[in-house]
């Protein structure tokens, strides 16, 4: 079982802190793993045992009568915990029980609690009952694996991994990174067969089940079009109108609700737009990337076809495990893939599958940018230079290996 350091460091970080630890992410992406790795944590550095630790998955049927009847739940609990002692709480995928914040803030108030909850849904800490817990709580935002993970899951060392990258790229490309699928030892079909599974399970339990009219083929619709449309800027009007002539009665206000049930699942990440001259307009289109390329390799045979579009794809995605704050930018006429944001810095980043022949558009669009932050372009294959008047040039699959 990999032990994914990123997430279990920050784990240890806030160990027996006063915060409750909430881990979130999209449905199958690792976290009730990381659930049990922390208790199995807890039990090897505290002087507690079991008896300290109440576990709870409510995506289990026994668990399932407390859904509705927090009452029951917190005399569960009461009942299990060990007065005058450290008890650790354990939740996974809490957002399935009714008013769960009171429950959780009462055990904070009540015993001397370390808290660690997972939710697939970003929703789970928006709204007014969160307001209970603000400022009490850490959020550990989990994503399928990266590259430097999927390549340790081949049981490689760091060595082995830089001298394969070139040739497991392209799998990983295909496959993704959702870690149950990549754990397997299946047929590449199989594998997509699963992942379409999985994908089927996120849009009814976590984004249709949330919609008012529950339709599942409005909200499939959406998300195959938004999949078709990553790395564009997605006008929400002009959506609204080619569903509509599909025969679908929709108005822009509904679009706008399911493209945010789409992203609070976490199947899509909104990217907005900075105007790099420093000119804001009021409005601009957001566009949409994809949690995993596996994910939308399962709904839109991607293998051979958009490849600049999956390579930008798995761009953004790098950049957000990494911790940035990502935009995409204009300049004048002239856009640049992704403006990213850290503790005040800033990086700019085109992608391109390689060079167009008799242009230097993409190193351009980047020199255009006056200021001495870094700029990089990362193309899909090896252009054999690093280096264009100043602009870093490397491969993604030498990228994805570099330390955060």
């Amino acid at each position: 079982m990999l032990k994914r350091t990123k997430y279990l460091n920050k784990i240890i970080a806030n160990l027996n802190n006063e915060f409750i630890k909430v881990i979130t992410g999209v449905r199958r992406s690792g976290k009730s793993v990381l659930l049990m790795q922390t208790k199995e944590l807890i039990l090897e550095q505290e002087n507690v045992t079991e008896d300290n630790i109440i576990y709870l998955n409510f995506e289990s049927f026994a668990n399932s009568v407390y859904y509705h009847d927090k009452n029951a739940l917190y005399q569960y609990l009461t009942e299990h915990a060990l007065e005058g002692q450290k008890n650790y709480f354990i939740f996974d995928e809490i957002q399935l029980v009714d008013d769960w914040q009171i429950i959780v803030n009462s055990l904070r108030v009540d015993f001397d609690a370390d808290i660690y909850l997972t939710g697939s849904n970003a929703s789970i800490l928006s709204g007014e009952l969160a307001t209970l817990l603000s400022g009490r709580y850490i959020k550990i935002d989990m994503m399928p694996l990266s590259f430097k993970e999927y390549l340790e899951m081949q049981n490689l060392d760091e060595v082995q991994q830089r001298d394969a990258a070139y040739r497991l790229y392209g799998d990983f490309r295909y496959i993704g990174g959702m870690p149950s699928v990549v754990n397997i030892d299946d047929t590449e079909f199989e594998k997509i067969n699963d992942l379409s599974d999985i994908y089927d399970s996120i849009l009814l339990r976590d984004v249709s089940s949330r919609a008012n009219d529950k339709n599942t083929v409005i909200i499939r619709t959406i998300a195959l079009l938004l999949m078709d449309s990553i790395s564009s800027e997605v006008n929400v009007t002009k959506l609204n109108n080619r569903l509509n002539h599909a025969g679908f009665n929709l108005n822009a206000t509904s679009i706008r609700n399911y493209l945010d049930l789409l992203e609070q699942a976490y199947l899509f990440y909104k990217v907005g737009e900075v105007n790099i001259r420093g000119s804001q307009r009021l409005r601009t289109n957001d566009k949409y990337y994809m949690v995993d390329n596996g994910l939308w390799n399962s709904q839109i045979d991607n293998r051979n076809t958009n490849l600049g579009n999956q390579l930008e794809n798995i761009v953004l995605l790098e950049l957000l495990r990494r911790g940035y704050d990502v935009k995409y930018g204009k300049i004048d006429d002239k856009e640049i893939d992704f403006v990213a944001a850290k503790r005040g810095k800033r990086e700019y980043f085109q992608v391109a599958l390689e060079m167009p022949q008799n242009s230097n558009r993409e190193i351009d669009n980047l020199l255009e940018i006056q200021d001495n932050y870094p700029k990089t372009l990362i193309t899909g294959n090896d252009l054999g230079v690093r280096d264009i008047q100043g602009v870093a040039v490397t491969p993604i699959y030498e990228w994805l290996l570099e330390n955060d």
